[in-house]
């Protein structure tokens, strides 16, 4: 381009010139001394002589210095076009200028590198207290050259910059470029590192098109990938910086600077290091009004955040939570829920951003665990073979769809105690924690102000260890049937408003009551089972120290992994016992009731050690008018408070066979023969029906 015109150019612009040595680049002198040589008229100008524009000053100019080859190459897919363009021989358009309109005296210079075997510096912005050489040689000899010299096109300075971070990252991209073979692979981790440091679609689109474009590849491919990543839901987990950084050779710098490039674009590289950890660590909950740390997973005051992250801040002049607000990851969620199905922190339910307080155990599965002694004991407890298989698909489907429903609980029942049956779902708790898998008494599954019901993958509720009376048993079953199958629960938590929260507990009860609740007639809510074994002390141990010192749990969570429950219905009703029928006949009689109430506060005839069926079932029928007409049914309701039969006995006045319930003070009568106990019987009621005398209360 004619001289003449770019030196006229340049004074038309308004640009503050100045004169420096002939060949040499860098202008070693001050200011003052580089001002006093200001050309101010086109007359001015000489031959042989460097000239430099001060960039910033009135003229508002900025030089966008295409510092390396891959920014040459893909500049004019992001920069706009513009009247001023030069540079070198070699590379004749390195130098763009524009006028930034909103330019301030705290605008001085922006740079965009990139550390590794090449040249480091991509793109450098010079604004106020810069110069640009414009006109002359070079150190090596090379000439300063203009394909461009009119007018310089108006911008913004944070949209300049924008620009700038979007092509030092293009830079980076192309400059890594994958080798054929690995280049799908290659683009899908860089997509993924855009996505993951909030890069917005359209400018991902933009730097994956030019990049592919520069690297003659197949553009329409690679833009295929933007669609299936940038899709995802933000709380999902994907391979991305760090992947790419192993499988591509990227040096630990190399990562760092690709991090800042990243962070320029969307404007996160303003505030300090240490809030893009901290944005991560801290977020405020609306309903508490106070701030969660998910460090120590407590709440706290803004006060309490400050003091605690303040020696992470060297800035006096703002508080941790001043630059917390200002970034634009931080998060501001509703509420806490409970989502097993995903590990991520933060989840969006209904619209609204929570706090997944879900915590996955870190206990892990090992096939190599001998699980013999647990399959021994669950066929201990329950050998017959087609309700033993739905027991272990049901733990099973838990295992391998956390943080789903199964539409039914289990009721698991044995007379003897501390049969094992604790011990069992022990394992299941070793496998989920115990955060995931609560042991709860009925007393505790009916306090709708805890999260017992809502904050946990499986739930026992140990009904053996309450005071298993019939209203609260039956206020249980309510509560249950609707949550185990709506997968919802109402909780009033102390100073919070009633809310309807969502639940994906699975229930698992044991008890030691055969009548222990009042099941409707054909109930499919429940699967009921009824354990005839006996304890097995040798078996008992031998599990125990399997569980605490052989990793029981890693064994028997691989083998439950493992199982085939491609045929268990989940959604499905549960599926049919005889137990189901026998729980809701004994707990629909009143024979049962009476005798438990009376039995618990030593209620005449009940406050003595030794009773038989035979008295009972008249003194019932005709003094305590209980509805009952077998033998059998208060012979079932004595067995249900703990009573033990023993046959064979002869008690005068009532006959030479009769069974003699024990019913307090085993120990004492254990070993007793007959004989022996029948002559220590005394009748409470046929002696006194024998002889016509009537029983009054208060004798």
């Amino acid at each position: 381009m004619d001289i003449q015109k770019v030196r006229n150019a340049l004074i038309q612009n308004d640009f503050i010139i100045f004169a420096s040595d002939f060949g040499k680049k860098v202008v070693a002198e001050s200011w003052t001394k580089r001002l006093s040589k200001q050309v101010k008229q086109v007359s001015e100008f000489k031959d042989f002589q460097n000239y430099n524009i001060k960039t910033g000053s009135i003229a508002r100019v900025v030089d966008v210095d295409l510092d390396c080859k891959e920014a040459n190459l893909l500049a004019d897919s992001f920069l706009p076009s513009t009247g001023i363009e030069f540079g070198r021989s070699s590379t004749p358009r390195a130098h763009r200028l524009f006028k930034v309109i909103d330019l301030t005296k705290k605008d001085t210079r922006k740079y965009y590198s990139f550390k590794g075997k090449e040249k480091s510096m991509l793109v450098e912005l010079r604004a106020n207290e810069h110069y640009t050489m414009c006109l002359g040689q070079y150190d090596n000899a090379e000439q300063v050259v203009y394909t461009k010299c009119e007018n310089p096109t108006e911008v913004q300075w944070e949209s300049l910059q924008k620009m700038s971070s979007l092509l030092s990252v293009a830079c980076v991209i192309l400059r890594k470029y994958a080798p054929d073979g690995t280049r799908n692979e290659y683009l899908k981790l860089v997509i993924a590192a855009l996505w993951q440091h909030k890069v917005d679609k359209a400018d991902c689109i933009k730097i994956i098109e030019a990049v592919a474009s520069a690297a003659k590849d197949d553009v329409k491919e690679r833009l295929t990938r933007i669609e299936d990543i940038y899709k995802r839901d933000r709380s999902e987990q994907i391979q991305g910086l760090p992947t790419l950084s192993k499988e591509f050779n990227w040096t630990e710098d190399e990562v760092k600077d690709f991090k800042k490039l990243l962070m320029k674009i969307t404007g996160r590289d303003v505030l300090p290091v240490y809030t893009h950890e901290f944005v991560d660590r801290i977020c405020y909950m609306m309903k508490q009004k106070r701030y969660y740390d998910l460090q120590d997973k407590e709440m706290y005051d803004k006060d309490s955040i400050d003091v605690k992250y303040a020696k992470d801040f060297k800035n006096g002049k703002y508080t941790p939570l001043k630059f917390w607000k200002q970034h634009p990851d931080r998060k501001v969620c509703v509420d806490f829920t409970y989502k097993p199905a995903t590990e991520a922190r933060f989840v969006t339910v209904d619209k609204k951003l929570m706090i997944n307080i879900y915590e996955k155990h870190d206990l892990e599965p090992d096939p190599k665990v001998d699980t013999d002694i647990f399959d021994a004991l669950v066929k201990h407890l329950i050998p017959h073979d087609d309700c033993r298989k739905h027991f272990l698909d049901w733990n099973a489907w838990i295992l391998q769809n956390v943080g789903k429903k199964v539409r039914h609980g289990i009721i698991l029942q044995s007379d003897e105690y501390q049969l094992g049956k604790g011990s069992v779902y022990d394992v299941m708790r070793d496998i989920l924690g115990r955060v995931n898998a609560k042991k709860i008494e009925l007393e505790q599954a009916l306090d709708k102000g805890k999260g017992y019901l809502i904050n946990s993958i499986i739930c026992l509720i140990d009904e053996a260890k309450s005071t298993g009376k019939w209203e609260e048993k039956q206020k249980l079953i309510n509560t249950l049937k609707i949550i185990i199958t709506e997968g919802s629960v109402g909780i009033r938590q102390l100073y919070k408003e009633y809310s309807e929260s969502d639940t994906c507990t699975n229930y698992w009860i044991n008890t030691n009551h055969r009548d222990a609740f009042a099941l409707p007639p054909n109930e499919v809510r429940y699967w009921v089972y009824f354990s005839e074994a006996k304890r097995n002390e040798a078996m008992l141990t031998d599990y125990h120290n399997a569980r605490f010192n052989h990793n029981l749990a890693a064994g028997v969570y691989a083998d439950l992994l493992d199982r085939d429950v491609s045929k268990f219905k989940p959604n499905g009703v549960a599926p049919h016992t005889i137990y189901r029928d026998m729980m809701t006949k004994l707990a629909d009689k009143p024979v049962n009731d009476y005798v438990r109430a009376s039995f618990d506060q030593g209620v005449y005839p009940f406050d003595r050690d030794l009773v038989t069926t035979v008295e009972l079932l008249d003194w019932l029928k005709k003094r305590a008018r209980v509805r009952v007409t077998r033998e059998v049914d208060v012979a079932g309701a004595l067995k249900m408070i703990g009573g033990i039969r023993k046959k064979g006995c002869e008690v005068k006045n009532l006959g030479t066979n009769v069974n003699i319930w024990i019913i307090r003070n085993h120990e004492k009568y254990k070993n007793m023969t007959a004989q022996e106990l029948g002559s220590r019987y005394l009748g409470f009621w046929t002696e006194l029906e024998t002889h016509g005398a009537s029983f009054k209360e208060d004798e």
